[in-house]
């Protein structure tokens, strides 16, 4: 019975993943800005600005980043409570991990972020994780017909964006687990000045509640290491905003994972190759790919570990390869330290390119 209601489970994340990937009809508003606006017929698909939220698509830890955020088939990261939290599942028994990060973003957005996963029984593990955005200052103006300009400024504002996410994750068998993550999100876009039906200035409020839920399962087939992982991030409700419907930025992904090592027979233990791919359908682009590769470096009998990262972000239209490093100080009790560095390359003529830094705290 048990093994049956987990097919189920894993049965219905698939399908899900399924209509995540489908086109979703979006229909014009019946107010079009001018007579003489082009007419489509209806229903038509719009493939970009479509998601609202925007931030919760942004990268979470070094190490996702330096992998081009093909993250999903990695396990024993507590960082995994924003990715595919059934890694989760996979730390080790009766242990946790702290991490935390700041992100000085493209357009001047900064981000802070931070968590902990525990896995309380070797069964079962659960997770949090909490972020911030900060935007910056941003200059208000209204519209004002008398003015040659069209409009007048109006006082300085800032943005507030934050959301928290609560994991769980169950092993069902030493190669196979599942898990979930709830998200609360909440956007203030300040008051906005607009002119109401009769042409009258009217100020509102751009503030919101949203929530969503991740869904993910994660395989070991057993063979030569390689893994499998299927993921769904941000499935949501739609939300109203001055008139319009959006949802979150939902992220459907199939990923492939491997030790390149193994596949030339018995590694050493000192030694991992890791070649990670995800291929992703988000809802605001078409189909990419994400192709990664990790190295690690750490004998048993040592405290430090080494990492080195890369990957790339086929069909992009900003954003190109990544690479990174990481530090690992472990003890044979299971305590240490990590610290992550990644290195995002951006199309110049857009952004500058970014780098991050985060660390976790093992116990």
């Amino acid at each position: 019975m048990r093994k049956a209601f987990w097919m189920m489970m894993v049965g219905l994340l698939i399908a899900g993943v399924g209509a995540a990937c489908g086109e979703i009809p979006r229909k014009r508003s019946s107010v079009l800005p001018g007579d003489d606006f082009p007419t489509y017929p209806e229903p038509i698909l719009i493939k970009v600005a479509q998601a609202g939220y925007k931030f919760l698509s942004y990268p979470v830890g070094a190490r996702p980043a330096a992998l081009a955020g093909a993250f999903s088939t990695v396990t024993g990261d507590a960082s995994s409570v924003f990715w595919n939290p059934a890694g989760l599942a996979f730390m080790k028994a009766k242990s946790g991990e702290a991490f935390g990060g700041h992100t000085e973003w493209i357009a001047d957005i900064r981000y802070d972020y931070g968590g902990f996963a525990c896995n309380v029984n070797g069964a079962n593990a659960f997770g949090f994780g909490l972020m911030t955005v900060d935007n910056g200052t941003i200059q208000g103006a209204k519209i004002n017909t008398t003015n040659p300009d069209g409009y007048e400024l109006t006082n300085t504002f800032k943005l507030k964006e934050y959301m928290a996410s609560f994991a769980y994750a169950r092993k069902i068998t030493d190669r196979f687990s599942i898990g979930g993550a709830f998200k609360v999100a909440h956007q203030d876009l300040g008051q906005g000045n607009i002119l109401d039906p009769f042409n009258k200035p009217q100020v509102v409020a751009n503030a919101s509640d949203s929530w969503a839920v991740d869904l993910g399962t994660y395989f070991n087939t057993g063979f030569r290491t390689v893994s499998i992982g299927v993921n769904v991030n941000n499935f949501s409700k739609t939300t109203n905003y001055q008139g319009e419907t959006f949802e979150l930025p939902r992220r459907a992904a199939m990923a492939f994972g491997v030790d390149l090592l193994t596949l030339a027979g018995r590694p050493k233990e000192a030694h991992r190759a890791m070649f990670l791919m995800d291929v992703e359908k988000p809802l605001d682009f078409t189909e990419r790919v994400l192709v990664a590769g990790e190295y690690l470096y750490q004998s048993p009998r040592a405290p430090f570990g080494l990492a080195l990262r890369a990957g790339y972000r086929f069909n992009h239209d900003t954003e190109s390869y990544s690479v990174g490093s990481g530090l690992k100080f472990k003890t044979s009790g299971g305590r240490g330290v990590s610290v992550d560095y990644a290195y995002k390359r951006f199309d110049k003529n857009y952004f500058e390119s970014v780098q991050m830094i985060s660390g976790a705290v093992l116990f």
